[in-house]
């Protein structure tokens, strides 16, 4: 069983609730959760950090117990009690149980480099004690694109879209048919996630290029159009050309989204409006449907099947 927390502005907390559900199967109702699925914290960008539980129990004390009678040993180790919103102890009290757990290992303590670092946490009546991971937010430097445009996605946003198409199973295969500068496809690549990407546009499709490069990943970028692509992939990610910013018009759009249809088992599509009966017509199921904004403007993340 593992412990999560989650943290989330008041703007992406519908795409949050949306990515917990793809990746765990269940529905967010607080900002913290149990599961028995190991993901890392490090793929999304709302996971804060993870408890592995190794026991539990109705006390504290009986954490310790467990701890000695267990005799567990651990060098250059530390114990923290994760200060989430939601957590129920006071601050005096989280040091004194990292205190007493601590103590009960047999090793040295390394409390500014620690090698290991354990997670303990108080959830309604019950303890909880394990291995502790933090998201890193390495990814975070993805955001230091040298190539960009100004209606791209928010990286954020892409590395959750992502894990929506995807789910917990990294295995698939991800294609991103309007990929622009590849914010999305830089995601996929970070989480080792075997994942293609076509651009219509040259000078784009370049820059997109230009951008894996500078991150140390693969070319695998087409420059030519997408109603050409002849194989099949688990999951399509289409950020959909809109009228304001490109010159498109609501055909292509639909031939858009038939052949994500053609080449993809399920499609995360994002949207500028509703195109429910577009996404009906090219025959989609829409699964679900959440709204995200970036400062004035408001899309749409869609689920289809």
């Amino acid at each position: 069983m593992n412990f999560y927390t989650i943290r989330y502005s008041k703007f992406r907390a519908d795409l949050c609730k949306m990515e917990m559900e793809y990746l765990f199967g269940q529905e967010l109702k607080e900002k913290y959760f149990f599961s028995d699925r190991l993901i890392e914290p490090s793929r999304s960008p709302f996971i804060k950090e993870r408890i592995s539980v190794i026991y539990e129990g109705d006390s504290l004390d009986s954490l310790v117990e467990q701890v000695l009678e267990n005799h567990l040993a651990a060098e250059n180790f530390k114990v923290i009690y994760p200060d989430y919103e939601d957590a129920s102890e006071h601050y005096q009290d989280r040091l004194q149980s990292e205190r007493e757990l601590g103590a009960a290992i047999d090793g040295e303590a390394d409390i500014r480099h620690p090698q290991i670092i354990f997670g303990v946490t108080h959830v309604g009546c019950r303890w909880y004690f394990g291995m502790y991971t933090r998201n890193d937010y390495l990814w975070h430097h993805h955001d230091n694109k040298t190539h960009t445009y100004s209606n791209s996605l928010d990286f954020r946003v892409a590395r959750s879209l992502v894990n929506i198409g995807v789910g917990a199973d990294t295995t698939q295969t991800v294609i991103d048919p309007c990929c622009g500068i590849g914010t999305v496809l830089i995601e996929a690549l970070s989480m080792g996630i075997d994942a293609r990407g076509y651009e219509i546009n040259a000078p784009v499709a370049y820059g997109a290029q230009k951008n894996l490069s500078f991150f140390g990943y693969p070319d695998v970028i087409t420059s030519g159009d997408m109603h050409t692509i002849e194989e099949h992939f688990d999951v399509s990610i289409v950020d959909i050309p809109y009228g304001i910013y490109s010159a498109v018009t609501a055909e292509e759009q639909l031939e858009i989204i038939r052949t994500a249809r053609r080449i993809s088992d399920r499609m995360v599509l994002v949207t500028f409006e509703n195109m429910d009966d577009m996404i009906r017509e090219a025959g989609f199921e829409l699964k679900s449907k959440v709204e995200v904004s970036k400062g004035q403007f408001a899309r749409y993340v869609n689920v289809c099947e």
